[in-house]
């Protein structure tokens, strides 16, 4: 085989090749690449178990929000404590711990 056509064949692998690497480049790194759709995916996979802890604080808010309504004294209570309502007869006493 003639030195000129083995040079050609060096540079078409050699073209071939650059070409092959720019697009591995552009596919992983690129904007739309494999490392956004990873970093996307756990992106979605953070939001979703966020979506799944709001919904269950909401249901156990609705649950506590219904007792109160009913008029459950223990309910009725928590939330007395919670907001510092002293009931009739009692006394407050803060205490500091240091």
């Amino acid at each position: 085989m003639p030195a000129g056509i083995r040079k050609s064949r060096w540079i078409a692998v050699g073209l071939v090749g650059a070409v092959l690497l720019v697009f591995l480049g552009s596919f992983s790194f690129g904007r739309e690449g494999l490392f956004r759709y990873l970093e996307l995916r756990r992106e979605l996979r953070r939001t979703q178990q966020e979506i799944l802890l709001s919904r269950a604080q909401n249901a156990e808010l609705k649950n506590h929000l219904e007792r109160l309504r009913k008029g459950d004294s223990l309910a009725l209570e928590e939330e007395a404590r919670r907001h510092h309502l002293v009931g009739p007869n009692e006394e407050i006493y803060e205490v500091d711990v240091k």
